[in-house]
């Protein structure tokens, strides 16, 4: 299946994720970061934090853990997940996010590219009682299929 171009400039969802701490922890633990301030609220209010903030890479738990139909949408694009590989991930901070948060996360279609090599980037707004807090910009490749059709 070839990749749909009308997906250009489009949204392809918008979704509601509350920051929970227990996520913020796992995430810091996944990634091995040590700093109290992911863990501690005492810490982060020492640092200048209202409590303990999401990570910086926080973005992808939110948009995985919050709208897996994400994947469903790249198929109906053309989008073949099975071969994807994550090229890029992009974030723009313009305010903290912290546990209790109630985000709305915008996905909108940014750019796509036909070709051997296929490559679409999607960009995700996140608001916070309609302001925007977080806008995360993610590439993946889609690799031409193996001869012979296997992946």
């Amino acid at each position: 299946m070839a990749l749909d171009m009308s997906y250009k400039g489009k949204e392809i969802g918008t979704y509601t994720f509350q920051v929970d701490r227990s996520k913020i922890r796992e995430l810091a633990a996944a990634v091995g970061d040590p700093n109290p301030v992911f863990t501690d609220t005492e810490a982060a209010r020492k640092e200048g934090y209202r409590d303990c903030p999401a990570p910086l890479t926080f973005a992808t738990v939110m948009t995985f853990g919050g709208y897996p139909q994400i994947w469903d949408r790249m198929t109906a694009m053309g989008i073949d997940i099975k071969r994807l590989l994550h090229a890029r991930e992009e974030y723009e901070y313009l305010k903290t996010i912290h546990p209790g948060d109630i985000l709305t996360g915008t996905i909108v279609v940014e750019a796509l590219r036909g070709g051997a090599m296929e490559m679409a980037t999607f960009k995700t707004t996140y608001t916070r009682e309609g302001e925007p807090v977080l806008i995360a910009s993610m590439t993946i490749i889609v690799p031409p299929a193996a001869k012979g059709g296997n992946p």
